[in-house]
């Protein structure tokens, strides 16, 4: 693994021992059922929220060294510059300027949307040094394998969830030996993972949760999932640009 993307994951796995820990702590005796229920609800929605952005944040990653790497604005995938440059004007077009003087304040805002605006002008233009990558990645749905897919096709990387089922630890996991079969019960399990994540809430129905048991097995699904997507990115991005320095 690349070592920025190392340290990504590493910081999801450590977030993932400490929703582990959460959980259990609040399973023991003497623990009534209500609160052994909503722990596991609540920490479910924490869990989704923290593996998102943890994508979020590894496609970010991604395209920051496919950017560094090509060196040019003419060699980057067209899709990554198009995408900056729209998210950043839906991002700058959905700020409220109508808050009656709450905050934050309209100078702020003005400042904040200065600065995203001269970033992403100043990257179409060529300055690649500028920092697009928050509006860049971003998702609109729940962080599905078609989501994940569409974070990193952003960098002409297509169909990744299939690219790293082939890793070691992930066919392991899930006792396959064959990528596209490991492939599928992932798309099954995460698509599941979604639904229980999204019955909870929106709905205040405690009796429907799952129990920590399930809980635990997303936290280890994740942890895998995580693991073979940082091995897979390296081998997808170009080499390293070697731009030649002006002539004196």
């Amino acid at each position: 693994m690349s070592d920025i993307f190392e340290i990504v994951v590493d910081d999801f796995l450590e977030d993932l021992v400490s929703i582990s820990t959460l959980v259990n702590s609040t399973q023991g005796n003497g623990i009534s059922p209500k609160v052994r229920i909503a722990a596991v609800r609540s920490t479910t929605l924490l869990l989704a929220a923290t593996f998102e952005e943890f994508i979020r944040e590894m496609g970010r990653q991604f395209a920051r060294e496919m950017v560094s790497r090509t060196g040019v604005l003419s060699a980057l995938p067209r899709k990554l510059s198009a995408t900056a440059w729209k998210r950043t004007l839906e991002g700058l077009a959905r700020a409220k300027v109508d808050t009656g003087g709450t905050n934050p304040s309209l100078e702020s805002i003005a400042k904040d949307a200065q600065s995203q605006f001269d970033a992403i002008c100043g990257f179409i233009s060529g300055d690649l040094s500028q920092d697009i990558y928050r509006s860049l990645i971003h998702n609109e749905n729940n962080m599905r394998p078609s989501e994940i897919n569409a974070v990193f096709k952003i960098c002409d990387l297509t169909d990744v969830c299939s690219k790293f089922s082939d890793k070691s630890t992930f066919l392991e996991y899930f006792e396959e030996s064959e990528p596209g079969k490991a492939h599928g019960l992932f798309l099954t399990k995460l698509n599941d993972f979604f639904e229980r994540r999204n019955e909870i809430a929106h709905s205040l129905n405690a009796a429907s949760s799952e129990g920590p048991h399930q809980l635990l097995q997303d936290v280890e699904m994740l942890k895998v999932t995580a693991r073979a997507l940082a091995e897979t990115l390296p081998f997808h991005l170009p080499a390293q640009a070697h731009i030649a320095a002006p002539a004196a």
